[in-house]
């Protein structure tokens, strides 16, 4: 910690620490690891769900260099950037094309997919995603649009508003992320606003809650850890969910029937469908 011009003290930290996650010293010590995980992964036998990784999300890439600034600055990854559009996707491919090419000499750290975050992320698969999920600004954009926030009665959610569509973001945030890792959203909006918007009224409710009550929802179940700090330098609010342990959610979801459990089995019965896939990674 270190003290700001008003003597506050200030928590400092690294992204690498914020996120949990590996740094190299070089790029190239980076491209080394990465060669070992994928070779370990690609060596393992069809029945075995180990799949350690240090995947790295990006939700809503855009023209963002911030997968590329990842890689330079010595991130594992591979770096998956995703994006509604499909011309986004074709311009972001063209200008990274060195970081996909086929060529020997290229290790592909880097990958480009056109999916929508709001309908379940499907061109990954379930707990594929072992470093974590970095959201720029696609939920605080969303929260901003809805304005507003009003307590409505379940008969009158028609599911198409901007506060389903952002807990229908964390749902499939949820279900690609590994346990125990992060999902990191950038807002400029207070906790008390942005919380209720992500937890929802009930789950907000549960998460103010401390006194160890039996009345933990969903959203306190599927998510721990929740951190928000302050960014003084871009006048920023940092926000940190880290998924919980699958013990800790997998019998509620059993037992509420929730959106993130219909999309984990839409994920497996796809797979059942498709055949035996393995991981691009």
């Amino acid at each position: 910690s270190k003290e700001n011009d008003d003597g506050e003290m200030i928590s400092t930290t690294s992204f690498a620490d914020w996120m949990d996650i590996t740094q190299l010293d070089t790029p190239e010590e980076a491209i080394q690891l990465y060669q070992q995980q994928r070779e370990q992964h690609e060596n393992q036998s069809d029945n075995d769900n180990n799949n350690n990784n240090e995947a790295i999300l990006i939700l809503g890439c855009g023209n963002s260099k911030l997968g590329e600034q990842l890689l330079i600055n010595s991130f594992i990854g591979p770096i998956l950037q995703l994006d509604i559009s499909s011309k986004v996707i074709q311009l972001m491919t063209q200008r990274y094309h060195k970081y996909l090419s086929s060529d020997d000499s290229v290790v592909k750290r880097m990958e480009f997919m056109v999916d929508d975050a709001s309908t379940g992320l499907t061109s990954l698969e379930p707990e594929s995603v072992g470093g974590g999920v970095i959201d720029k600004g696609l939920v605080d954009v969303l929260h901003c649009s809805a304005g507003p926030i009003i307590k409505r009665d379940d008969d009158d959610d028609d599911g198409n508003n901007d506060d389903d569509m952002i807990q229908r973001i964390m749902s499939s945030v949820h279900n690609v992320l590994q346990p125990s890792r992060p999902f990191i959203f950038f807002s400029r909006s207070e906790p008390q606003w942005m919380l209720r918007r992500v937890f929802g009224h009930d789950g907000y409710d549960d998460y103010l809650m401390s006194d160890g009550s039996q009345r933990r929802r969903r959203s306190k179940m599927l998510w721990k850890d929740v951190e928000v700090v302050k960014l003084v330098d871009y006048d920023l609010l940092l926000y940190k969910l880290v998924k919980a342990e699958k013990e800790d959610y997998s019998d509620e979801e059993e037992q509420m029937g929730t959106k993130n459990s219909s999309i984990k089995r839409q994920s497996y019965l796809k797979r059942r469908k498709g055949g035996s896939k393995k991981s691009k990674r």
